[in-house]
């Protein structure tokens, strides 16, 4: 069966306990003092930062630029990866990067954002077919002595056919599904996936995705194990 709006939002944001919706350009947060939007649930671990910013739990929203930042460390700077980024109770033995951020804070960020997610069960095995969900953009940003190193998460893998960095584009934001035993991503702790996951929140659409064997990580450069990292999530706007 394939889950509607209201079924994400009944299995996902349940257990946030956070009223489903984006916030839109005419509501205004206020600047002073910064009080919690009256839309939001007394009950829900959200904070206003700044105006238009907003935290939930380790995962930061921010209105303007549309984009979720999920603090995360780095796990695995070489070997066969699947995964991008995933929980630390994940799977750490395949994924570049690992985070004690909520998957379901995460998902409830973007649907806060716009984001919908595919709306489906299942998403095509054939790589010639495009993903169903919201295009978004996935970057690194970490400390290198006093500067800031910001790059596209792709720069960080390997394409083991191409021999050359993962090609350069968008990722797919896919927004995981509900299962009997609830959120897949949260359950699971898959995030940010190199290969065909319906569970994870964001997925590869390029050629190859449906290969495990196919991505390597390229992280030599990156931060040692352990260090700090911010994945920046952001959602493209559509064009008109």
């Amino acid at each position: 069966m394939k889950p509607g709006l209201a079924l994400v939002l009944g299995g996902a944001m349940a257990v946030s306990g956070i009223a489903a919706r984006p916030i839109t350009a005419a509501e205004e947060l206020p600047a002073q003092p910064l009080a919690t939007p009256s839309w939001v649930p007394t009950n829900v671990p959200l904070r206003v930062i700044a105006p238009g910013v907003l935290e939930l739990g380790l995962v930061r929203l921010d209105k303007e630029r549309r984009s979720v930042t999920i603090p995360a460390f780095v796990n695995l700077k070489e070997g066969i990866i699947e995964y991008l980024l995933v929980t630390s109770e994940g799977k750490t033995h395949e994924s570049i990067l690992r985070t004690d951020a909520e998957p379901h804070h995460i998902h409830v960020a973007m649907l806060l954002l716009g984001a919908r997610g595919a709306g489906t069960n299942e998403l095509p095995a054939d790589p010639a077919l495009s993903l169903p969900g919201e295009t978004v953009t996935v970057e690194i940003i970490w400390k290198q002595g006093s500067k800031e190193r910001r790059v596209r998460a792709e720069s960080l893998v390997l394409d083991r056919k191409r021999n050359s960095a993962m090609a350069k584009g968008n990722w797919t934001y896919t927004g995981s599904r509900i299962r009997e035993d609830g959120f897949a991503a949260q359950a699971d702790g898959s995030i940010v996936s190199l290969i065909t996951d319906v569970d994870a929140l964001v997925n590869n659409p390029r050629p190859g995705r449906e290969d495990d064997d196919r991505w390597l990580s390229k992280a030599a450069k990156f931060p040692e194990f352990n260090e700090p990292v911010q994945v920046v999530i952001t959602l493209v706007r559509k064009k008109r």
